[in-house]
């Protein structure tokens, strides 16, 4: 297991799958920076597993502020077929966040929004002519800072989470480009993934405990 150091925990591994616990501010993918091309889960993982003479291909990706649980395939086939499950909605996406509003409880949220970005890396918009993005949530507790949400995303677009929040009016804790709300971190984190059980894994879920939702 990983030092406490380390940016990354191990939650699971057998010889189709290696699935950890991202920690926040880390990118989940290699770059062509030479301040980063050493520093992100990829290239820590593919060191790893190349000791064993084991291959790591990429399945999905957390953004750098989000923590998070991340599965990586050890195969070419097994990659197709775990993305082909994200891809047709068939993989279920557990977030937990906290907002700056104090809102009534178990109030729960539905939001479909069109998305575009401005390229790789680009700033994420709403836009008419973009892929749909589904996003719910439900307020779950109060903590000190705000209200903790449970939230449940049936597409991956990236920043869908904080462009739903803010689309309701409500401020991300640590969102600085689409809440405008500094905080010591961005307060989103995703906790848990599960498949179907027919997939092909000796595994079917992963998760972590949640940081701040209270989950009975």
């Amino acid at each position: 297991m990983n030092s406490d150091k380390s940016p990354y925990e191990i939650l699971y591994e057998d010889d189709q799958v290696i699935a950890v616990y991202k920690k926040r501010d880390v990118l989940t993918l290699r770059t062509n920076d030479p301040k980063t091309f050493g520093r992100n889960l990829y290239h820590y993982l593919h060191v790893y597993l190349a000791k064993k003479n084991e291959k790591l291909y990429i399945v999905h990706r957390l953004d750098y502020q989000t923590s998070g649980v991340l599965i990586f395939a050890k195969s070419g086939k097994m990659k197709q077929t775990l993305q082909d499950a994200f891809k047709h909605h068939e993989v279920e996406r557990d977030y937990e966040a906290v907002i700056r509003e104090k809102i009534p409880l178990n109030e729960p949220f539905h939001v479909e929004m069109k998305l575009s970005s401005d390229g790789k890396g680009g700033k994420v918009y709403e836009d008419s002519e973009g892929k749909t993005a589904v996003t719910d949530f439900t307020s779950v507790n109060y903590i000190q800072i705000g209200t903790a949400l449970k939230i449940r995303i049936s597409t991956g677009r990236r920043a869908q989470i904080r462009l739903a929040l803010a689309h309701e009016g409500f401020h991300l804790l640590g969102d600085v480009a689409y809440s405008n709300c500094p905080a010591k971190r961005m307060y989103l984190n995703a906790y848990r993934l599960k498949f179907l059980d027919d997939i092909g894994l000796e595994k079917t879920e992963f998760s972590v405990k949640p940081l701040w939702i209270q989950e009975e």
